[in-house]
């Protein structure tokens, strides 16, 4: 059963918009525009608090992560088990993507985007600015992430995380 790109629920091969958020389902269709909601899926995830909904969204098999807090190394599936344990103490979190490039690659994708990111964690506002490049899979008809890389700008490395709120 296909998926809506937008969403990620089921929804019939025949239907023109999605039943659950009313997405056009024909504006969506292209395996580029597929990509990048998998992507936005992800991280409004993040800003959903749902680690079963990002989970989703990932090929538990194969999946490895650089993030952008530490640990820095290359980590599996223990990053969304930590990233659900940050969404204990979470707040505000905000975020805009832009100067997005997708590539495909038959049933692979790579997709690199630039986003700024904001909230508080246990009370402390922060801001980044970070590259994103992901690797994606097509399998079963739907896209899966199987690497994501996140990595600060150089100049907001210097000035540290904590910063005044959303300042982009």
């Amino acid at each position: 059963m296909p998926r809506c790109p937008k969403c990620g629920l089921e929804v019939v091969n025949t239907d023109n918009f999605c039943r659950y958020c009313g997405a056009d389902l024909k504006a969506l269709s292209t395996p580029e525009q597929a990509v990048k909601a998998v992507l936005e899926r992800r991280i409004d995830g993040i800003k959903r608090k749902s680690a079963e909904a990002i989970r989703g969204l990932v090929d538990e098999e194969h999946y490895t992560k650089f993030d952008d807090w530490p640990p820095f190394e290359r980590q599996g599936l223990e990053a969304l088990k930590r990233e659900a344990e940050a969404f204990q103490v979470l707040a505000e979190y905000d975020y805009q993507s832009s100067d997005w490039r997708i590539d495909l690659f038959e049933d692979s994708a790579s997709a690199s985007f630039t986003i700024n990111y904001g909230g508080t964690i246990r009370g402390r506002p922060f801001n980044i600015r970070s590259r994103v490049t992901a690797f994606l899979v097509k399998a079963g008809g739907n896209w899966k992430l199987v690497h994501e890389h996140w990595s600060r700008f150089p100049d907001e490395q210097r000035r540290g995380v904590f910063r005044r709120r959303f300042p982009w």
